[in-house]
């Protein structure tokens, strides 16, 4: 029987286990591994009601912060692949579980230490040789951006759309309203470490630096999204940029971008001034506590607010290069909307976006139209037409469209922030 092991219980995992039991012929026996009883019982509950429990599931607890509960947790359940759906600080810790117990792997980003700002797949892929060597695959970065996007940039190549590609702007905008004042997007802490990092591009094949999100001045332009409507867009610094250019290293420019309102930005820049994006512990009545926790547990959870969300995302990628000799522009994008997302599977959304390709990727992987190659790989390594058709099966149907040429906003490098 194909047995699985999710590890995760929040909104993406919410999401990925809905879909999941709507496929019981490649999802026989579903193990949900969390902290709590609550987000388990949640979920169940919810699966049950919508009339899909139809495949296996069982509940355990585990703390994924330590290695050798893993290890138990994985020669119990025997599971043929583990989907990491948890904050990735834990990455490294389940990659290494799964290697010591002969178990197949697959995550949605990149890995985070607790104690630094910022993301690196490298200690990941440095595991190919062992995965490869145990005959083992780890599938790493498969949400939606990082996952999709690295894959339709491949899309372009593998299916010749391209004779050659200058450049990809990646661009995520959630349109989206929700009966909460302030909220991040996703996992409150893993985005807001996200939104104050230092902006980096790839401008002539180089790495550049742009300043940061919070700066009144960082760069933006107005861009109209495909049915989400006109939003302000902000360049920003992503993990698949990071992927992309190791794979593509001849793409000369590659840019990531994602919408905020100026009312958004000013919360950010207010608490961030503060010192509750901070992530060095601080002395709180004679205890050590990370500010970003402590605002993340006061901030509203996707279960406060998944309800009364409305509006729709469009994630995509903007592609500049050549055919036959000819100047290309293809736009290539999905497009979600929040109620339906919610109404299918009580996430949103951005829930919604990032777990269905994680689902397709699993459900490829082991119905082997993936075809089994041992060892650590990222989203463009792999066949993109076979996982775009599931995705689009899956729930998330795209588009690619030509334009008469690129944005006139894009056309334009940077140097820090000014248009050069």
């Amino acid at each position: 029987m194909n047995k699985v092991l999710v590890i995760g219980a929040g909104n993406v995992g919410g999401v990925a286990l809905h879909k999941m039991a709507m496929m019981p012929d490649v999802f026989e026996v579903i193990n949900l591994a969390s902290r709590t009883r609550h987000a388990r019982n949640r979920i169940i509950e919810s699966i049950s009601k919508k009339g899909l429990a139809t495949c296996h599931f069982r509940s355990c607890f585990v703390d994924v912060s330590e290695y050798k509960p893993i290890t138990h947790l994985l020669d119990i359940v025997k599971p043929m692949i583990v989907i990491n759906l948890g904050p990735p600080f834990w990455n490294l810790n389940i990659m290494r579980a799964c290697l010591a117990c002969g178990v197949n792997y697959l995550d949605t980003a990149c890995h985070e230490y607790p104690d630094k700002l910022g993301f690196t797949n490298r200690e990941q892929l440095a595991m190919h040789n062992k995965f490869k060597e145990k005959g083992l695959m780890a599938q790493l970065q498969i949400g939606f951006d990082p996952g999709v996007t690295n894959v339709m940039v491949a899309y372009c190549l593998q299916e010749k759309i391209f004779d050659e590609i200058e450049s990809v702007d990646i661009l995520d905008c959630n349109a989206g309203k929700k009966n909460a004042v302030w909220a991040p997007n996703f996992d409150p802490e893993i985005n807001l470490r996200e939104l104050i990092l230092e902006i980096h591009a790839i401008h002539d094949g180089k790495w550049t630096k742009h300043g940061q999100l919070i700066d009144r001045d960082a760069i933006h332009f107005d861009f109209k999204y495909p049915q989400a409507g006109t939003a302000d867009t902000y360049l920003m610094y992503h993990e698949e940029l990071e992927s992309l250019h190791r794979s593509f290293p001849f793409i000369k420019r590659m840019r990531f971008w994602m919408t905020f309102s100026e009312e958004y930005l000013w919360y950010l820049r207010v608490l961030h001034n503060l010192g509750f994006t901070g992530i060095e512990p601080v002395d709180f009545q004679s205890q050590k506590i990370q500010p970003i926790q402590f605002l993340k547990s006061m901030l509203p959870k996707g279960e406060d607010f998944n309800s009364s969300y409305k509006g729709k995302t469009c994630i995509g990628c903007i592609i500049h290069g050549r055919k036959n000799g000819k100047e290309l522009v293809k736009y290539i994008y999905q497009v979600c909307d929040h109620e339906k997302a919610f109404a299918e599977t009580n996430g949103n959304a951005i829930g919604y976006t990032t777990a269905v390709p994680t689902v397709t990727a699993a459900e490829l992987i082991l119905n082997g139209t993936w075809p089994h190659e041992p060892g650590v790989h990222v989203p463009e390594s792999r066949p993109a037409k076979v996982f775009l058709k599931a995705l689009a099966k899956n729930g998330l149907p795209w588009t690619m469209k030509t334009l008469r040429e690129m944005p006139e906003f894009l056309k334009q490098n940077f140097r820090g922030k000014r248009a050069v």
